[in-house]
């Protein structure tokens, strides 16, 4: 560590910083106990990795065609089984939509008067393991059952009769796009990855409460549904995942159809949405990014550094807290970041494709393709976290208020760490990372069919988002080893 010249007082404070920044905190929920030798040097399986999804790029150049029938026509409508039909009925439909609601005001309860240790109130485990890395599966497997069951959505339409046009309607400004949904997903981020006070319940119990008023204000202003789609950022989220599935439910109708197909667009997205797709990846990323000796490099470079030792000092003797401040503007860079790059190579492939279709519309046009990316980043990266701190889910159910109760009988239960190891998790990894990545390759190419000219032109406008395709399944590969090798 290098020593600085510096008076005693400075030189006790920067040491004390130095410490406080490169000391690793606990890390539970991704990281495994016991260490994981690969039967092969990680270079191999970064380099197989990237080589797989070359390769995925170089079958498809020689056997997808642009020609026939499109991948969205080959559906089959659920409803027409009597089975299905019965279990779409409105009776279930509205049991599962009470059921909901009752889940919703539980947390809110057990927020405000339930045990203040976030261990022994449901509330945040429901929330940040069950819910929000649990529906984000359901989603990308099964469908869009949050559009059901938003308890926002469902108490909005039963109290506005004409929930699709509210007493004052106003014409939602197209510049708007889906900025709202890009700044409150980043707040929720930060809330996610950085801030603590968002695992404790009341805390908790008062933000879902703020984010209801602003949700429901934005309906009644706009309208329900167009509110749901600019502006709340589940709806935005977990459609965009729902995209993936190969179920899809509109219009009365349940089809099955092909795994992805959903990410197909006629349209190009809007710039704000776009950013929305990146800052989704981002997010998983930049948590992944934590756990890794890189994070910790950049801590100590920081600490390190003349340059910046005054404002840190400055904001140490303000108590604030070093490292959520740095973390926080790393969150907001890292995004910028992406974004900088993806448009970069939409540069690229608009230039490739013969230049006829703009820069923002090829980004438009593409960004979709990174959604696999991001569900096999999710599933690489909080699989474990779902398996082993989701069974704290248990005994909270017969003991929501941590009051001492006992309602089912599951409050001895003990969670088994067992359940998962490193080397289960890591061939989840490699297996989702390179699928996801080939995924991705294959909408980007049937993109590349709709949006340029000629089919010598789409090959070639691909070139530039196989690099970076093959680029970043060697990192994220590298990423995610991480916690486990390490």
């Amino acid at each position: 560590m290098k020593t600085y010249q510096a008076a005693p007082a400075l030189l006790a404070a920067g040491s004390a910083l130095i410490i406080a920044l490169i000391i690793p905190l606990p890390a539970w929920a991704h990281a495994f106990g016991v260490r994981y030798d690969l039967p092969l040097p990680l270079w191999l399986y970064l380099t197989g990795a990237g080589a797989a999804v070359a390769l995925s790029f170089a079958v498809m150049a020689v056997f997808l065609k642009d020609r026939g029938a499109d991948p969205e026509d080959f559906h089959f409508d659920l409803l027409a089984l009597p089975l299905v039909r019965w279990l779409g009925g409105p009776v279930v439909l509205n049991f599962v939509r009470l059921l909901s609601l009752s889940i919703f005001a539980i947390l809110l309860m057990a927020g405000f008067i339930g045990h203040p240790d976030p261990f022994k109130n449901i509330a945040p485990t429901f929330v940040w393991v069950i819910w929000w890395v649990g529906m984000a599966f359901v989603s990308t497997f099964a469908g869009n059952l949050w559009d059901l069951i938003n308890p926002w959505k469902i108490i909005f339409t039963w109290l506005v009769k004409r929930p699709s046009a509210p007493p004052r309607q106003r014409l939602y400004p197209a510049w708007l796009g889906r900025w709202p949904a890009v700044l409150v997903f980043l707040i929720f981020a930060w809330m996610e990855l950085i801030s603590e006070q968002a695992e404790q319940p009341r805390t908790l119990a008062t933000l879902i409460i703020i984010y209801s008023v602003i949700t429901w204000a934005g309906m009644w202003i706009y309208g329900r549904d167009t509110w749901l789609r600019h502006g709340e950022i589940f709806t935005v989220t977990f459609g965009f995942l729902a995209r993936f599935s190969f179920s899809a439910g509109a219009g009365g109708k349940w089809h099955i159809r092909l795994p992805a197909v959903g990410l197909l667009c006629r349209q190009p997205l809007h710039f704000s949405g776009v950013c929305f797709v990146l800052l989704l990846l981002t997010s998983v990323t930049f948590d992944g990014i934590l756990e890794t000796p890189l994070w910790a490099g950049i801590l100590t470079w920081i600490a390190e550094s003349q340059v910046l030792r005054p404002a840190l000092l400055y904001l140490q003797d303000a108590g604030a807290d070093l490292i959520a401040v740095i973390k926080t503007v790393a969150l907001i860079i890292f995004p910028v970041i992406f974004v900088a790059v993806f448009f970069l190579g939409s540069k690229a492939i608009a230039w490739a494709g013969g230049g006829t279709v703009g820069t923002r519309d090829v980004a438009g046009y593409f960004v979709l393709s990174l959604v696999p990316i991001a569900i096999a980043y999710h599933l690489s990266h909080y699989l474990s976290y779902l398996l082993i701190a989701g069974q704290n889910i248990i005994p909270m159910l017969s003991d929501p208020f941590g009051r001492g109760w006992d309602l089912f009988g599951t409050t001895g239960y003990a969670v088994d760490i067992g359940i998962v190891n490193a080397k289960m998790i890591w061939y989840v990894a490699v297996t989702a990372i390179v699928v996801g990545h080939i995924l991705a390759v294959y909408i980007g190419h049937v993109m590349a069919f709709r949006v340029f000219e000629s089919r010598a032109l789409a090959l070639r406008s691909q070139f530039p988002m196989l690099i970076l395709m093959v680029g970043y399944t060697m990192i994220s590969l590298w990423i995610l080893s991480q916690p486990i090798i390490s």
